[in-house]
């Protein structure tokens, strides 16, 4: 069994410890600035944050916000990391019931982007949601 909560000071080496290697898993780098910039974001009002842990082992992470511009608002996923380890129990379910809870609280929509066609497992996780075709563009400054 796990419990799913926010995200505490104490915390900080296990949530980064998850984000690199989440971050290595997608062949990202996050280097001690980002993750700095990161942790400073999860505990701002408009983020929500939370961890599954049993006992005092991490097992994944969630993060969202809330992105509104002056036409919508809504909740975007922007992480969603469960550890090797503890996939395929129930993890990611939890952690997003938790995000899905905090978006039905304030009706607001839910978001979620950038899912690979090779990950079943999210496209499983997902399998309630509207698929949304989209194109995304990026333009890197350098």
């Amino acid at each position: 069994m796990f419990t799913i909560e926010k995200p505490k000071q104490i915390h900080q080496k296990s949530w980064k410890d998850i984000i690199n290697e989440s971050a290595s898993s997608n062949s990202f780098q996050f280097d001690e600035v980002n993750f700095s910039l990161f942790w400073t974001c999860v505990f701002q009002d408009d983020y929500f944050a939370f961890a599954a842990k049993n006992e005092d082992k991490f097992m994944g992470i969630v993060v969202a916000k809330i992105n509104e511009t002056y036409y919508e608002k809504n909740i975007v996923l922007d992480v969603l990391y469960v550890l090797q380890d503890f996939r395929k129990i129930g993890v990611a379910r939890s952690l997003m019931n938790k995000v899905e809870e905090i978006a039905k609280d304030q009706k607001l929509d839910l978001i979620i982007k950038g899912v690979e066609k090779s990950n079943l497992l999210a496209q499983k996780l997902f399998r309630n949601y509207n698929v949304v075709n989209r194109t995304r563009y990026l333009k890197k400054h350098n």
